[in-house]
């Protein structure tokens, strides 16, 4: 317990400070019209109309991290077995192609731009349930943020070990923390291919394909977007939430495709990805600003690991 405790104060105490690419979403805008006061003593409130593009804005931004910490496949088709398992590092390099005023973090203020590339690393754990089932969890973080993203999936291999290429169905959830108020769940589920073939005796390269889809759920507590007004006793003065992006209106086309060199127990593996799809902004209906939104995000990553 103590051990946690400590833990857990250590990940406070960071949480104090603002790496370059954690979120303000304050400076998104507020969608919906709030009381703005700035010395909050009843003397100066105000109604101001809410941003008809703050919420296109949310859904790009959601949309984009869903899409970016998406775990990437890097995998045969075929499980690891009853009694094997494989651990291993990826790098995931996220390509996101967001308007500076989609992207409100720290660092946008010093640096302007977008990043063109965005460093998503991860590590991961797969072991086999014999039945052709696999089990997987991994945790990813961005580099140069708090934000870090909790993953698990379930795979079934419909065919494996025959003379033709394996075939291999997964269905996997990740979770989302750090990301200041926004509260955001994504998931999906894949088909695989690929084939394994033997290099010297003692090499085996196996390059796959994927599709899948991705979902994504995104909804935010209440924000303060006046961060620099004093406190009022009005606990709603300065505060708005952005509409709730749901689950089952927000889908995502995903292509990958990849190959692993596998020698003994080290294994090495890239991928490149592709997400796309146009969706709604909100789950409500949308009175004023975009109804709809465009996100693509470009992806590319290597892994390096032991299978066992």
């Amino acid at each position: 317990m103590r051990r946690i405790a400590l833990l857990l104060t250590v990940v406070c105490a960071a949480g104090a400070r603002a790496a370059p690419n954690d979120l303000q979403l304050w400076r998104l805008g507020h969608p919906n019209t709030i009381a703005v006061c700035t010395v909050c003593d009843g003397s100066d409130t105000v109604s101001q109309a809410g941003d008809p593009t703050a919420q296109y804005r949310f859904a790009r931004l959601a949309a984009t991290l869903a899409l970016g910490f998406a775990p990437s496949f890097e995998d045969q088709a075929q499980t690891t077995g009853q009694s094997g398992f494989e651990m291993g590092v990826t790098g995931q390099v996220v390509y996101p192609q967001l308007a500076p005023a989609e992207w409100p973090t720290e660092g946008s203020l010093a640096s302007g731009p977008v990043p063109q590339a965005l460093v998503v690393p991860t590590v991961l754990l797969r072991k086999g349930l014999g039945g052709s089932l696999e089990l997987g969890t991994s945790a990813s973080f961005l580099y140069g943020s708090q934000t870090v993203g909790l993953s698990a999936q379930l795979r079934w291999a419909i065919v494996e070990g025959l003379a033709g290429p394996d075939i291999a169905l997964r269905a996997w959830g990740t979770h989302l923390l750090g990301a200041q108020e926004m509260n955001l769940w994504f998931g999906g589920a894949d088909i695989l291919v690929s084939k394994s073939f033997g290099i010297f005796g003692t090499t085996r390269l196996q390059p796959y394909a994927q599709y899948g889809m991705v979902v994504a759920d995104a909804r935010t507590s209440s924000i303060n977007f006046n961060p620099g007004a004093q406190p009022s006793s009005n606990a709603s003065d300065n505060h708005d939430t952005f509409n709730r992006i749901a689950f089952w209106e927000n889908r995502y086309h995903r292509f990958a495709v990849g190959v692993r060199l596998v020698r003994g127990i080290m294994l090495l593996g890239v991928e490149g990805g592709l997400a796309f799809g146009t969706n709604p902004v909100q789950h409500d209906a949308v009175t004023a600003g975009p109804s709809e939104q465009f996100t693509r995000v470009w992806t590319t990553s290597g892994r390096l690991g032991l299978a066992f």
